[in-house]
């Protein structure tokens, strides 16, 4: 006589791949190179909770994971004045020349700082429907939703006129007098001053992910992780603006960020290190052993670099089950503190996971809970909130 198990609430949410953990909390924020108005100094507000980096000529910015944004550095026009309307929402940042931009959740754009040059006059276009920013010394870029770029601000070399027709935009970068945009088929566009070949983008360039502006350089990487530069910094002859900036280290592979300075590159790689290279005069390519392993973001100023500490990987617990009639135990190591235990109907987007409520008990090590095993199938998951 055959035995027939009752319709069973199954589990097989045992693999890695189908448990999560979210991650710590950011890591330490790190800058070095040039130290004249203490911009290598973190502030203590800017040593926590900080999700995002990013750097303006003598000063550098940090985006917290409550949405607020500090600064610290040279503020001689006001740049490490935060403006109310930068202390909340906030969801990403950019450094100018002496000024600072913010994109809020809203897809709203806030500027401050010098103004010389109406750079943080923000202009209606700008002001909704923007998805990312970039900030140049005199000048600044916004991307919309719809692909297409608003340029501000300063426009000696055409440095705010943006390509007629230019669309399908994916990323965009700023650098001291040109600016950059990477199409959603991997190519570059650039524009502005080429004094020094910056804008030049080199023939047959695709597969671009993203892209950084220098003084005088332009970098990009590439989705199979190698970096391609050009403009001023190709022949590293030691004179201005010739520091080698653009000279990508030999054998430099597995990029997944690259960020541009003055004179200066910094690369992060898919290890969490980082390398950098050109003008060193400040120190601003001698990573310190901080920087060099453990690395989540990068960022340039004019003289300094800034790495954020990538929050450390936590390996997620495995669910073991024992089925005993229409009872199944779910059970963990009681070492994996911090955790919850989420179960869903399936996995069709868009999945719904709930909190699962019970008696759970501590023994032998273990974390157990006992459940029906009858009823609809399942699935069950360790998370932290």
């Amino acid at each position: 006589m055959k035995k027939y198990l009752p319709k069973l609430l199954l589990v097989v949410c045992t693999l890695a791949e189908l448990i999560t953990a979210s991650a710590a909390a950011p890591g330490a924020v790190l800058v070095w190179g040039f130290n004249g108005q203490n911009q290598t100094v973190v502030p203590v507000a800017a040593q926590s909770g900080v999700v995002a980096i990013a750097a303006g000529r003598f000063f550098p910015l940090a985006l917290k994971s409550d949405g607020s944004v500090v600064a610290w550095g040279n503020n001689q026009y006001g740049q490490t004045n935060v403006p109310v309307a930068a202390q909340s929402g906030v969801t990403a940042v950019s450094g100018g020349g002496e000024h600072a931009v913010a994109l809020k959740s809203d897809g709203s754009v806030v500027a401050w700082g010098h103004n010389d040059f109406t750079q943080t006059d923000v202009p209606v276009a700008a002001q909704s429907g923007v998805k990312a920013i970039a900030a140049g010394y005199y000048h600044n870029l916004a991307l919309k939703n719809d692909g297409t770029v608003v340029a501000w601000g300063r426009n000696n070399a055409g440095q705010a006129d943006v390509p007629v027709a230019l669309s399908g935009v994916t990323a965009i970068a700023a650098g001291e007098f040109h600016s950059l945009a990477v199409k959603a088929d991997g190519t570059v566009v650039a524009w502005g001053f080429n004094g020094f070949g910056q804008t030049t983008v080199p023939g047959g360039l695709t597969g671009v992910k993203a892209v950084a502006g220098g003084g005088q350089h332009s970098v990009a990487v590439k989705t199979d992780g190698t970096v391609v530069a050009w403009g001023a910094g190709t022949v590293n002859s030691g004179n201005d603006p010739d520091y080698g900036q653009a000279i990508v280290p030999v054998g430099l592979s597995g990029v997944t960020a690259v960020a541009a300075g003055a004179y200066h590159t910094v690369a992060l790689k898919n290890d969490g290190s980082v390398v950098a290279w050109g003008y060193n005069f400040n120190g601003q390519t001698t990573i310190p052993g901080a920087a060099q392993s453990g690395v989540g973001a990068i960022a340039a100023g004019g003289y300094l670099s800034m790495a954020l500490g990538s929050a450390p990987v936590v390996a997620a617990p495995t669910i073991t089950t024992a089925l005993a009639g229409n009872n199944l135990t779910l059970l963990w190591p009681a070492a994996a503190t911090g955790y919850r235990l989420e179960s869903a109907l399936g996995f069709s987007l868009p999945v719904t996971w709930s909190t699962v409520i019970g008696s759970f008990q501590t023994s032998g090590g273990n974390i157990s809970i006992v459940l029906s095993a009858t009823g609809p199938q399942k699935f069950f998951r360790l998370a932290r909130p």
